[in-house]
């Protein structure tokens, strides 16, 4: 295990039951959320190229609403569909090439099964992300004013309070997050 992982959990831990404190406390909008930390646990890239890095150190904060927020029509339309829930977040993390970024994001996730401990999901995410400098500038699209629009899907499992997801980050690898929630 990577001495960054076991530091990140304790830190992502210590923070969940801060921010489960302050939103009980606080009421209202946050409280009927679920606030997620996440690091990444694995990533591979598709193609060998020496120079990729797949140590990304990444730090997630991502707020899903509840289920009383945000557009509810799908649900009230298709009451047997599952519920879709709106989701606002950013990360930092070492790209692919070592270079400190940004991902700034919005999104939903559509819970997919569930059960008393058990739930799983697929989200997509839109939003910015910052970073790919110097000679790695064009390695990802529309990146000219070095802020590019990014797309990533992912299918997730939680149980309990531990959340897993697998996300593909384009035509260039996957990675294999770990994080805590708040409920």
């Amino acid at each position: 295990m990577r001495p960054f992982l076991p530091v990140v959990l304790a830190a992502l831990s210590s923070a969940a039951a801060t921010a489960e404190a302050s939103a009980e406390a606080t009421g209202g909008f946050w409280a009927d959320g679920d606030l997620l930390l996440k690091t990444s646990l694995y990533t591979r890239h598709y193609s060998d190229d020496p120079r990729h890095n797949n140590d990304q150190r990444m730090i997630n904060l991502e707020w899903i609403a509840g289920p009383d927020y945000g557009p509810t029509w799908t649900d009230r339309a298709f009451a047997h569909a599952p519920q879709t829930r709106w989701l606002i977040g950013g990360a930092g993390f070492r790209n692919s090439f070592g270079q400190q970024s940004t991902y700034l994001y919005g999104g939903f996730r559509r819970e997919l099964t569930g059960g008393e401990h058990t739930s799983t999901y697929i989200k997509l995410t839109g939003g910015l992300l910052h970073g790919y400098r110097g000679e790695f500038r064009d390695k990802i699209p529309f990146n000219q004013l070095g802020i590019a629009p990014a797309i990533l899907p992912a299918i997730g499992v939680d149980y309990r309070r531990m959340n897993f997801e697998l996300i593909p980050f384009g035509k260039a690898g996957l990675m294999v997050n770990i994080g805590l929630h708040t409920r």
